[in-house]
């Protein structure tokens, strides 16, 4: 009997060293879902293999852009930014065609597209238009990613939005084709 205890004690030490090993050196568990992109510090996803692919040499997911301001060109479109704080849907970024004057919007469920970056991110207490980063909660790099369902209906309508502003008949445009939720999301094609 006390041998079966005695057995039992160590194969329950032995598994909670097991799982306790597992939780610290995978790599799934100690991911970093979001990186804050300057200067507004809004979060860029690293889970999606279409604006962050994985870097060849480190296999680590890498931002397609280092910092988002107004000029900044787009290579993929939609990128998506989320504000932590405000917890509401995303933002989805577009350019604006060149014919237009370049630079980007970016669109809003509620008031469709709108000239990046919006305005409470904008500090004019100087005279002039500067940067006002967002103040991120502590362990933002973990929050979980976005829930696809709504967000799939998100993008599909953000993307019918921009098309029905800015025709692709009417002003050619650098990028091939908009990414869908899947592609951002790096679900398969079917």
């Amino acid at each position: 009997m006390i041998i079966k205890k005695r057995f039992f004690d160590w194969g329950m030490i032995g598994i909670f060293i097991f799982v306790a090993i597992l939780l610290i050196a995978s790599p799934t568990i100690q991911a970093q879902n979001w990186v804050a992109m300057p200067p507004y510090n809004l979060l860029w996803p690293l889970w999606s293999p279409a604006l962050s692919p994985a870097n060849p040499v480190t296999g680590v997911p890498t931002p397609l852009l280092t910092s988002l301001t107004s000029n900044t060109f787009l290579p993929k479109e939609p990128v998506m930014l989320w504000d932590p704080v405000l917890r509401g849907f995303p933002y989805l970024l577009y350019n604006i065609p060149q014919p237009l004057g370049g630079g980007m919007v970016f669109f809003d469920q509620y008031y469709g597209m709108n000239p990046w970056p919006p305005p409470y991110l904008i500090d004019s207490t100087l005279g002039f238009p500067t940067p006002s980063p967002i103040a991120l909660p502590t362990g933002f790099g973990a929050l979980s990613p976005i829930v696809l369902d709504p967000f799939a209906d998100y993008v599909a309508l953000g993307n019918l939005y921009f098309l029905a502003q800015y025709p692709p008949g009417l002003f050619a445009t650098a990028v091939a084709g908009l990414l869908t939720s899947a592609e951002i999301w790096g679900l398969p094609t079917l």
